[in-house]
Protein backbone atom coordinates (compact mmCIF):
# COMPACT_ATOMS: atom_id res chain seq x y z
CA UNK A 1 0.00 0.00 0.00
CA UNK A 2 1.35 3.17 -0.60
CA UNK A 3 2.42 5.98 1.94
CA UNK A 4 -0.08 8.76 1.33
CA UNK A 5 -3.08 5.78 0.96
CA UNK A 6 -1.73 4.35 4.58
CA UNK A 7 -1.49 7.47 5.89
CA UNK A 8 -5.11 8.72 5.00
CA UNK A 9 -6.64 5.33 6.45
CA UNK A 10 -4.70 6.26 9.57
CA UNK A 11 -6.30 9.75 9.38
CA UNK A 12 -9.88 8.36 9.01
CA UNK A 13 -9.26 5.46 11.92
CA UNK A 14 -8.32 8.18 14.38
CA UNK A 15 -11.54 10.33 13.40
CA UNK A 16 -13.36 6.88 13.95
CA UNK A 17 -11.39 6.09 17.12
CA UNK A 18 -11.34 7.18 20.35
CA UNK A 19 -10.85 11.15 19.23
CA UNK A 20 -14.70 11.17 19.96
CA UNK A 21 -15.47 14.24 22.32
CA UNK A 22 -19.13 13.49 23.03
CA UNK A 23 -17.99 9.57 24.05
CA UNK A 24 -15.43 11.04 26.60
CA UNK A 25 -17.16 13.70 27.63
CA UNK A 26 -19.65 11.01 28.84
CA UNK A 27 -16.83 9.03 30.09
CA UNK A 28 -15.71 12.17 32.18
CA UNK A 29 -18.98 12.66 33.77
CA UNK A 30 -19.21 9.47 35.13
CA UNK A 31 -18.73 8.74 39.24
CA UNK A 32 -15.41 7.38 39.79
CA UNK A 33 -17.25 3.79 40.83
CA UNK A 34 -18.94 4.36 37.62
CA UNK A 35 -15.66 4.84 35.43
CA UNK A 36 -14.16 2.02 37.44
CA UNK A 37 -17.29 -0.73 35.77
CA UNK A 38 -16.72 1.15 32.80
CA UNK A 39 -13.31 0.85 31.65
CA UNK A 40 -13.80 -3.03 33.61
CA UNK A 41 -16.02 -3.51 31.05
CA UNK A 42 -13.74 -1.77 28.27
CA UNK A 43 -11.12 -4.16 29.35
CA UNK A 44 -13.01 -7.02 29.61
CA UNK A 45 -14.20 -6.96 25.79
CA UNK A 46 -10.60 -6.24 24.92
CA UNK A 47 -9.78 -9.51 25.81
CA UNK A 48 -12.39 -11.12 23.24
CA UNK A 49 -10.14 -9.32 20.89
CA UNK A 50 -6.70 -10.60 21.90
CA UNK A 51 -8.56 -14.40 21.77
CA UNK A 52 -9.10 -13.10 17.48
CA UNK A 53 -5.39 -12.27 17.79
CA UNK A 54 -4.83 -15.97 18.64
CA UNK A 55 -6.80 -16.94 16.33
CA UNK A 56 -6.62 -15.13 13.33
CA UNK A 57 -3.19 -13.57 13.18
CA UNK A 58 0.21 -14.83 13.15
CA UNK A 59 3.92 -13.95 13.31
CA UNK A 60 4.87 -10.30 14.07
CA UNK A 61 1.34 -9.13 12.94
CA UNK A 62 0.20 -11.09 15.93
CA UNK A 63 2.87 -10.52 18.10
CA UNK A 64 2.22 -6.30 17.67
CA UNK A 65 -1.70 -6.79 18.20
CA UNK A 66 -0.68 -8.73 21.84
CA UNK A 67 2.05 -5.76 22.59
CA UNK A 68 -0.43 -3.12 22.02
CA UNK A 69 -3.50 -5.19 23.95
CA UNK A 70 -0.80 -5.58 26.89
CA UNK A 71 -0.04 -1.86 26.98
CA UNK A 72 -4.36 -0.82 26.82
CA UNK A 73 -4.83 -3.67 29.52
CA UNK A 74 -1.73 -1.58 31.64
CA UNK A 75 -3.06 1.47 31.67
CA UNK A 76 -6.70 0.55 32.17
CA UNK A 77 -6.27 -1.77 35.28
CA UNK A 78 -3.48 0.85 36.62
CA UNK A 79 -5.89 3.49 36.62
CA UNK A 80 -8.78 1.17 37.76
CA UNK A 81 -6.77 0.47 41.12
CA UNK A 82 -5.52 4.17 41.44
CA UNK A 83 -9.09 5.15 41.19
CA UNK A 84 -9.87 2.91 43.92
CA UNK A 85 -7.07 3.94 45.72
CA UNK A 86 -7.08 7.77 45.53
CA UNK A 87 -3.62 8.41 44.74
CA UNK A 88 -0.90 8.14 41.69
CA UNK A 89 -3.81 8.45 39.12
CA UNK A 90 -3.29 10.44 36.05
CA UNK A 91 -6.42 12.68 35.11
CA UNK A 92 -9.34 11.04 33.45
CA UNK A 93 -8.52 13.42 30.06
CA UNK A 94 -5.03 11.82 30.58
CA UNK A 95 -5.62 8.19 30.80
CA UNK A 96 -7.86 8.72 27.45
CA UNK A 97 -4.90 10.40 25.36
CA UNK A 98 -2.11 7.54 26.09
CA UNK A 99 -5.40 4.74 24.93
CA UNK A 100 -5.73 6.58 21.99
CA UNK A 101 -1.86 7.09 21.52
CA UNK A 102 -1.30 3.38 22.68
CA UNK A 103 -4.00 1.86 20.37
CA UNK A 104 -3.14 4.38 17.33
CA UNK A 105 0.55 3.01 17.82
CA UNK A 106 -0.07 -0.51 17.34
CA UNK A 107 -2.56 -0.33 14.89
CA UNK A 108 -5.60 -0.84 17.62
CA UNK A 109 -8.34 2.04 17.40
CA UNK A 110 -10.50 0.16 15.53
CA UNK A 111 -10.63 -2.52 18.82
CA UNK A 112 -10.61 -0.18 21.64
CA UNK A 113 -13.49 1.82 19.70
CA UNK A 114 -15.24 -1.28 19.72
CA UNK A 115 -14.42 -2.17 23.31
CA UNK A 116 -15.58 1.76 24.45
CA UNK A 117 -18.56 1.75 22.76
CA UNK A 118 -19.60 -2.22 23.79
CA UNK A 119 -19.35 -0.76 27.65
CA UNK A 120 -21.16 2.10 26.82
CA UNK A 121 -24.16 0.25 25.39
CA UNK A 122 -24.38 -2.16 28.62
CA UNK A 123 -27.50 -1.03 30.37
CA UNK A 124 -25.80 -0.11 33.84
CA UNK A 125 -26.06 3.67 33.45
CA UNK A 126 -29.00 4.86 33.91
CA UNK A 127 -29.62 2.85 36.94
CA UNK A 128 -30.95 5.01 39.75
CA UNK A 129 -28.59 6.32 42.77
Amino acid sequence: MGNDRRQLLQVEERKSGVDNDELRDWYLALSDSDKQVFLSLVSNQLTIHGRCFGLDLAGVEQTNAFKGLNELQHQISSHIAAIGLRRDRYPDEVLWNILDEKAAFYGLLAHLKQSLDFARARNVWDRPS
